[in-house]
């Protein structure tokens, strides 16, 4: 199979930081660079399935460069397409981000940075340039991608911050196919992974997390083994929503130099378990430590994945890298909302963010939470309903006060086995859920059969459910 092809519009050589970047999404891409950013959209559909991203390195955003954005982010919704920046200005990201970017990187005052501001132009710099993704050995730096150019000059004070840069790109591409050698990749090893299932919201308040934890418990008292991971990894509450006695940071997941350190000792070290077959993990003690866990989160799922039967995962509003890779890797992404003023219109806006980072509506339910209570009647569902525009529909009856009287001690259990319309809802929709994704229920089945069948023993009521003979009843 062929390995995927990136598309890298930079006017000069492919400095040492994009091509880190391209490494560490796709260790066996081919990169192919170009020097004018209105060829992208003919490249783009000539490459056609082969296309694994796209890379544009600007110095400002003109309205050329906004258009072409804007044409490949409207045709390609499920590619990649990064922005590098000089410098970090609030007005180019915020112009590109609009464009249709997915990911915006400032790249100034890094050795490659520096070694374009130097002026030093080395040969490559003049010619289309095809070469396999890792960065490039010593050697090869001496030599021009192609047969019979003249060596390329180097001037000597940029030397140091060649070597330099290229050290970086190889140790940030060994630390991370180290951890692939550990944990293997999502398609290396050909076994099932389990099911991932990421909840997010337009707005806080609605009961997300309360819906997540639900979910989860339950899919555990149906004989899984149900990961949680709490992807607000600022201000995250789900150890509180489900009775963690003993937190674990989730920043156990980096080192003390802000590296990713996702071993098998410190997945083990930051789970907490919560009953059996249930687990949890995150978010951070400390907010600021949230930026450090973008990748070691990522590898986290990764690893969950052959652990786990089903793995949920909750958002805050606001999504960070993290919360963005699990939702655009996710099986099923749950949108929920309620009632209030523009519930459903920042669901909806929710859900073209999502659509925007590769996640069909196929792969979407609209979940509506505490129905019935005041103003979250039949017309405010509806209207939501209407407002995400999702074939998938849900709807959790509301528990009252007494769903949170019990959260707020943390007695998530007590709450799901107590009748109610809340728990009968949430199970139900767990039910189907982990159903349409394939999760192992047979267990269950078999216990909810023979329960259905009663106690024979019971008295029963005598009714005439036959036909008499005759033909009467």
């Amino acid at each position: 199979m062929m390995a995927p092809i990136w598309l890298v519009c930079c006017a000069r050589t492919v400095g040492t930081d994009v091509r880190a970047e391209i490494a560490a999404r796709c260790p066996s891409a081919q990169v192919v660079r170009f020097g004018d950013v209105t060829t992208l959209g003919v490249l783009a559909e000539s490459l056609a399935d082969s296309l694994g991203g796209v890379v544009v390195c600007v110095d400002g955003v003109t309205d050329e460069v906004e258009a072409a954005i804007a044409s490949f982010a409207e045709d390609r919704k499920d590619v990649a397409l990064l922005a590098f920046v000089e410098r970090v200005d609030a007005g180019i990201v915020a112009r590109l981000f609009h464009a249709g970017a997915t990911e915006v990187i400032a790249a100034g005052g890094s050795p490659a940075c520096q070694l374009r501001d130097s002026g030093a132009c080395l040969e490559e710099d003049r010619r289309p340039e095809y070469s396999p993704g890792p960065p490039a050995r010593d050697e090869d730096l001496e030599k021009p991608p192609w047969n019979g150019a003249a060596e390329p000059v180097r001037s000597p004070e940029t030397t140091g911050s060649i070597a330099a840069a290229r050290e970086r790109a190889e140790d940030l591409l060994a630390e991370r196919n180290a951890c692939e050698r550990f944990w293997g990749t999502s398609e290396d090893d050909g076994r099932p992974r389990s099911p991932l299932v990421v909840a997010i919201s337009g707005r806080g308040g609605c009961g997300k997390s309360t819906i997540v934890a639900a979910m989860a418990w339950w899919a555990a008292h149906m004989g899984l083994k149900a990961a949680v991971v709490d992807l607000d990894l600022m201000f995250g509450n789900l150890c509180d929503v489900m009775g963690v006695e003993r937190v674990c940071d989730l920043a156990g997941l980096v080192d003390a130099k802000g590296k990713p350190a996702c071993t098998q000792e410190a997945i083990e070290a930051t789970a907490m378990k919560i009953a059996p077959g249930l687990t949890l993990w995150g978010p951070c003690s400390l907010p600021e430590q949230a930026e450090l866990l973008s990748l070691p989160s990522e590898q986290l799922i990764e690893a969950l994945r052959r652990e786990a039967d089903v793995i949920f995962a909750d958002t805050s509003v606001f999504w960070g890298d993290a919360a963005a890779s699990a939702v655009s890797r996710c099986d099923r992404c749950l949108v929920v909302g309620s009632g209030g003023v523009s519930g459903g219109d920042s669901a909806s806006r929710a859900v073209s963010l999502a659509s925007r980072i590769g996640v069909p509506k196929t792969r979407m339910t609209s979940v509506f939470n505490r129905f019935g209570a005041p103003g979250c009647g039949e017309e405010q569902a509806m209207r939501f309903e209407m407002a995400v525009a999702l074939r998938s529909r849900v709807r959790i009856a509301d528990g009252g006060s007494f769903v949170g009287d019990l959260l707020s001690f943390g007695r998530l259990g007590d709450l799901m086995v107590v009748p109610g319309a809340f728990a009968r809802d949430v199970q139900a929709c767990t039910y189907d859920l982990l159903k349409e994704l394939g999760c192992p229920l047979e267990a269950w089945d078999e216990q909810q059969r023979v329960q259905n069948q009663g106690d024979p023993h019971r008295p029963r009521i005598k009714l005439p459910w036959h036909k008499l003979e005759g033909g009467g009843r």
